[in-house]
């Protein structure tokens, strides 16, 4: 059997928290800058500090998520600042129980008190996609953006259960 590779890569919205968190960084930092008239060196290394928090702030609140599907399982990866990578979960299709748009009635039918894993970029686009699937952790529900290759790629190995 042939193998089946697609990988795909979809930026995460800022969420208000994080942008009042980039905000607030920014502004210390320029606050800092004010220091150095008043307080010599120790203004320099206010500013240096908070320049620093800044650039953490905002690495870590820029996310990625990276869906790797190789024949029937689909691997999630964080990736954050767009340099550390950290493998978040790992679903095989063979225990999902259906595949479909978020938005459908299939799938809103089965959402009852499921928990909700959400790895999408937090946009409400045409691409949503919710899979529910058997874990050891129970029925979980996952919510990813797939493009038409994903798609493809799930269905060529579970056309049963994946729905357009």
């Amino acid at each position: 059997m042939d193998e089946i590779f697609v990988e795909r890569i979809v930026k995460r919205k800022i969420d208000i928290k994080g942008m009042l968190l980039r905000v607030l960084a920014v502004v210390l930092t320029v606050l800092s800058l004010c220091t150095i008239l008043f307080l010599g060196m120790l203004g320099v290394t206010l500013t240096i500090l908070f320049a620093y928090l800044t650039y953490l702030v905002w690495a870590y609140t820029s996310v990625e998520y990276e869906y790797s599907f190789l024949n029937t399982e689909l691997t999630i990866e964080k990736i954050m600042g767009q340099r550390k990578r950290k493998h978040v979960d790992e679903f095989d299709i063979k225990q999902a129980e259906i595949i479909a748009p978020a938005v459908s009635d299939e799938i809103k039918s089965r959402v009852g008190n499921i928990v909700t894993f959400d790895y999408s970029t937090g946009y409400g686009s045409s691409d949503l996609y919710s899979m529910i699937t058997n874990t050891d952790k129970g029925t979980v529900q996952v919510l990813f953006n797939a493009d038409e290759k994903l798609i493809e790629a799930m269905r060529h190995m579970r056309p049963s259960i994946v729905k357009r």
